[in-house]
């Protein structure tokens, strides 16, 4: 075979072009993006509101008599924020400690039947501006 009638597996490469050299200048819109050479890039903001992560929970606890330092047991080994409460079964509306920082705010009408209560941890307790 002749080799001057066979081609090189190899591309050649070519030089750039003026246009690949140049870089647009980056451009700013106003929203926090700014655009260079086609990417997007996010600016950094500074956070103004406190992040809180907040687990929830609901029972039905058919009674709350003598069941208030066993409820606070399982919320704080659960780490529990806000847990809602069915069935409490307590006249009133008024609000206690429980122990393990949570706060139990509860109404009922008939001791034999119904109450619904919310129990809240430390951080959100403090939170609670008017019980209506």
């Amino acid at each position: 075979m002749d080799s001057k009638n066979h081609t090189s597996d190899r591309a050649g490469t070519y030089p750039t072009g003026d246009a690949q050299g140049q870089h647009p200048a980056p451009v700013g819109n106003g929203q926090g993006l700014s655009h260079r050479n086609g990417r997007v890039r996010r600016k950094k903001r500074a956070r103004s509101v406190r992040e809180l992560r907040l687990r929830c929970a609901s029972w039905n606890v058919g009674t709350m008599s003598g069941r208030g330092r066993e409820l606070a047991d399982v919320l704080k080994r659960r780490p529990i924020n806000a847990a809602c409460l069915q069935e409490t079964k307590w006249k009133g509306a008024r609000a206690r400690e429980i122990g393990e920082g949570y706060k139990l705010f509860y109404c009922g009408s008939d001791g034999k039947r119904n109450g619904v209560g919310i129990v809240l941890d430390s951080t959100l307790k403090e939170c609670v501006v008017d019980i209506d």
